[in-house]
């Protein structure tokens, strides 16, 4: 029975710790759009924050988001709020003859229904043997 126990808190632990996995976006976005035209990703995601050139006859079409987050935190009666700028963007790179060769962001995507438990193992060790500890006795 004890160790029945001590497996359940053991999952108990790991799950409760674990966080869903996030991929970034790049990937699935060469796969769509490299090879398609200046007009395809024009039309897909309308004009673009700006335009800059690759310096070789090329183009660069910039599509980016800014937003900032606030954060507050309470410490013995004692509020700190702290704000990050943040940027989101895509950045599809055409060749002279406007085709996509390329294909750069920093957004991500959640990967499914994937779950990262990798930090979580110390946890998952403290709470094994803590539980263990109280077990034996």
């Amino acid at each position: 029975m004890k160790y029945y126990i001590l497996l359940f808190v053991t999952l108990l632990c790991v799950m409760s710790c674990s966080t869903p996995r996030y991929i970034s976006s790049a990937s699935a976005l060469k796969s769509e759009w490299v090879g398609r035209s200046h007009a395809e990703i024009i039309q897909r995601f309308g004009a673009p924050s700006r335009e800059v050139s690759n310096g070789a006859d090329g183009l660069i079409l910039v599509y980016e988001s800014f937003y900032t987050t606030h954060k507050t935190e309470e410490f013995m009666g004692d509020y700190t709020t702290t704000s990050r700028e943040c940027r989101d963007f895509k950045e599809f790179y055409l060749r002279a003859n406007g085709i996509c060769y390329d294909v750069r962001t920093n957004e991500t995507v959640r990967d499914g229904n994937k779950f990262s438990v990798a930090g979580t193992i110390g946890l998952a060790t403290g709470c094994l043997l803590v539980t263990a500890l109280i077990l034996s006795r």
